[in-house]
This record gives C-alpha cells, sequence and structure tokens, in this order.
C-alpha cells in the first residue's frame, strides 16, 4: 500500500479537504514529507492547464492518483439528481470533462457528492433513473477512455443514497457490473454509516479500487478513535496493495495534517 496526499487544480482557492495553493510549492512538499501520490480535487477542467499541471507534477516526482469532484456541487450546485435538467445536463458533461482530465493521468475519477440527493428529485424512483442514466453514459465514456468511473459511498451529511458499501455494491451489480464501475472506501464516511467498516470493507473487495484516509472527527488518521490497526489489517488479508488517499481537514493547517496523516500511517503499513 502506497500514500498520497489530497490537493487541488489551479481553478481552486478554497477546499477544507485539500492542501490548496501554488502547485510549485505544495507538490514539492508532500513529496518531502515522503508521500508517493497525489490526488486532486477539481472544478472545471477547461481552466486547468494540463501542460503546465504535467510539469508540475512529474517535478515533484509524485504520481497521480485520483481526480475528486466534490466541488462540482460545492462551487457550482452541480448534482445528478437536481430537478432541473439543464443543470443535471451540465452536470453531466462537467463529470465527462473530469473524466477526459483524469485519463490523461492514467487515473480514474471520483463520483461523490456531485450525485446529489434523491430528495431533490420529484420522486426517488425518478431520481435514481435519473442518476442510473447518467451512471451509464459515464460508464461508456470510461470505456472509450480506457479509465474507471469511481462511486464513494458517502454518509446522510452528503447525500441520501449510496451511502454504504452494501448498497453501492448492489448498485454496481444491478448496472451488471461493467469493468469500468468501482467503488472506493473512504474511513470517515464509512466510520459514520457501516455497522462494521471491516466487514464492509470485506463485502465490497471485489470493487474497490482505492481508499481514502480521514478518522472519526475528519481529522488526519490518529487524531480521532478509529481502530487503525484493525482497519489497516483487514486491507492487507483482503490483498489490497493500492493507493491510501490522505482526505480530511486541514486542520490545523495542511503541513501539520499532513505530517500527522504521514506519521501515523507510514508504520502501520510497512513490515
Amino acid at each position: 500500500m502506497r500514500l498520497a496526499y489530497s490537493s487541488a487544480t489551479e481553478e481552486i482557492t478554497s477546499m477544507p479537504l485539500a492542501w490548496v495553493g501554488p502547485l510549485d510549492t505544495v507538490l514539492p512538499t508532500i513529496a518531502e514529507i515522503g508521500y508517493e501520490g497525489v490526488e486532486f480535487q477539481t472544478r472545471d477542467p477547461d481552466q486547468v492547464d494540463l501542460a503546465r499541471l504535467k510539469r508540475q507534477v512529474d517535478a515533484a516526482g509524485l504520481e497521480v492518483t485520483a481526480f475528486s469532484t466534490g466541488m462540482l456541487p460545492r462551487a457550482d450546485g452541480l448534482t445528478l439528481t437536481d430537478k432541473d435538467p439543464e443543470v443535471r445536463a451540465r452536470c453531466l458533461a462537467r463529470l465527462q470533462r473530469v473524466q477526459e482530465l483524469a485519463a490523461e493521468f492514467g487515473a480514474d475519477p471520483a463520483l461523490g457528492s456531485a450525485r446529489g440527493r434523491l430528495a431533490a428529485a420529484p420522486s426517488p424512483d425518478e431520481g435514481r433513473a435519473w442518476f442510473r442514466d447518467a451512471v451509464a453514459q459515464l460508464v461508456r465514456h470510461a470505456e472509450t477512455l480506457g479509465n474507471r468511473l469511481v462511486l464513494e459511498p458517502q454518509c446522510r451529511l452528503n447525500t441520501d443514497f449510496l451511502m454504504t458499501i452494501e448498497e453501492t455494491v448492489q448498485f454496481i451489480e444491478a448496472l451488471g457490473a461493467p469493468p469500468q464501475l468501482v467503488f472506493e472506501a473512504d474511513t470517515y464516511h464509512q466510520a459514520l454509516e457501516e455497522r462494521s467498516i471491516p466487514a464492509a470493507l470485506i463485502r465490497g473487495r471485489k470493487y474497490m479500487t482505492y481508499v481514502q484516509l480521514g478518522d472519526s472527527n475528519r481529522l488526519a488518521p490518529g487524531q480521532g478513535f478509529l481502530a487503525w490497526r484493525d482497519l489497516v489489517e483487514t486491507l492487507r488479508a483482503l490483498e489490497y496493495d493500492g493507493w491510501l488517499a490522505m482526505e480530511h481537514s486541514q486542520l490545523p493547517d495542511s503541513p501539520t495534517a499532513a505530517r500527522q496523516g504521514y506519521e501515523f500511517v507510514k508504520p502501520l503499513i510497512t513490515w
């Protein structure tokens, strides 16, 4: 297992779960701490200087592990279950552009809070139908690009469906489990929704390609009360050997939070 940290592409000026700042400074500092990868929060790929971003990542010696899309609803109010068809269409088009940006780095984009809430639709069934249709289109786009769409189960504070790993697995299988449709675990969200995080990870292992880390209070790992040794050993027993990406509050500040997470988790994954 390898460690990554969350940052943000240049069009984003504020994001509470990522180290936001000049990437010529942020990325080398992430690498100096010991991280091997960087996950980017992104809002609008059309505002990203792709060539510059590639140079900055390469210069820092990092790998891009994922692109997250939480800024779409946070900054622009874009979700796939909005009652306004124009908003839904704009959200779908923006997500497709994120898919294309991620493909430039051989990475996958995540779909979390941009799914919205079923409560925003005229009925839960109609909202689910909108979401299912959008995901089907995104999966087809991923197939043409050679990457995957990564669903993120999130807690009730962010959404009202696909909150648990079990529900997410059932959704993937209802769509026929295409290889381009997978999910990521997020320990903070799972802590609020799962009866047992290890049991949920076991249930979802077949489709799990990525893991985000945040403690029970959404601070860096080790700052709350999650049973981190049990979580890491469950992943090891499941033969998960992918990325562990820090996604948590930047309190008290990003440099401190980044070091806290790295210094706590690195010994747990090092034999």
